[in-house]
């Protein structure tokens, strides 16, 4: 629904430029009232992890996952623990592995909840915490060797890890980094993190296929997701520390070539927000030009577009 309250269909062939502005376009255009979606087949997988050093993350990606046809899933876990702080990683990779008789097991419940819980929380303000974590995930950790369906790995309610303290929270980062500069930024991000004294929880790497329908892209290229987790007080202070380690973590990676997400925090200055998305005026123009009277309006906007 448009600002005029006009109901429009968008696809790739339908209202083209709209449904590219509408997809990653943060509400800006209208309101969506119903959506189509193609959604990947739940199948059976054969679990395998290795642990790695980081700098060799990018070259073990390509060989064991690159280069084969029978991949489902893949993630890595990067550490965050002091004695190895971004030196080394978990990949765990999924092949495909159907059943002889076709059939998909059942979903159960996470058989390790509150244990699971407990050492992830430990983690908080803990060096000691952080080393324990990284220690029973490269021994004991995920499902390797063993068969699982696709849902099951995505079965996990969200309050097996969330913080449940009301004097804190935890806030996401997310990067996306060409291959070849993944482990320059990590190198930028061993420095930046403890100047700061960024309490940061999990890393989940991604890769990222390239996107060819979003306007406001962040993937051009085929990229490198590090998903991080920090954990933050919420005092004025915490605040104001976690915005300068986050200006400072954007441009390490705009100066590698890669971009920062841009639903988190409106950490960035509007100078990074232009060197990292040169597309956004533009953007901006058009959000103007479907909503001339400005109806649909966010923080975002307000900070980054609004003339």
């Amino acid at each position: 629904m448009l600002a005029d309250g006009s109901v429009v269909h968008c696809s790739r062939s339908e209202n083209a430029e709209l449904f590219s502005l509408v997809l990653g376009g943060y509400g800006l255009f209208g309101i969506i009232l119903d959506v189509d979606l193609q959604v990947v087949k739940n199948e059976m997988y054969l679990a395998q992890r290795v642990i790695i050093p980081t700098q060799q993350y990018v070259d073990i990606f390509e060989e064991l996952v690159n280069r084969v046809t029978d991949i489902g899933m893949v993630y890595g876990r990067i550490s965050v623990a002091p004695d190895y702080f971004l030196k080394e990683a978990i990949l765990t990779i999924y092949r495909r592995n159907p059943s002889k008789d076709g059939k998909i097991s059942p979903l159960n419940e996470h058989s390790r909840r509150g244990l699971t819980r407990t050492v992830f929380r430990g983690e908080v303000g803990s060096n000691y915490g952080k080393n324990l974590r990284w220690q029973l995930e490269k021994a004991l950790g995920g499902e390797a060797g063993s068969n699982v369906s696709r849902n099951q790995i995505l079965n996990r309610s969200s309050k097996l890890l969330e913080n449940q303290k009301l004097a804190s929270t935890d806030i996401l980062h997310e990067y996306f980094i060409p291959p070849k500069s993944m482990e320059t930024f990590l190198e930028k991000c061993r420095t930046i993190i403890p100047k700061h004294n960024g309490d940061l929880l999990n890393i989940t790497v991604r890769n990222v296929h390239r996107d060819s329908d979003s306007f406001l892209r962040y993937a051009d290229q085929n990229l490198f997701g590090l998903v991080m987790l920090f954990h933050q007080h919420r005092t004025p202070n915490a605040e104001v520390q976690m915005k300068a380690m986050t200006t400072e973590l954007i441009d390490a990676v705009l100066s590698v070539g890669g971009r920062y997400y841009l639903p988190y925090r409106l950490h960035a200055t509007k100078e990074q927000f232009a060197r990292a998305y040169p597309q956004a005026q533009e953007f901006f123009a058009l959000k103007r030009k479907y909503d001339s009277k400005e109806v649909f309006q966010n923080q975002f906007y307000l900070k980054y577009g609004k003339q």
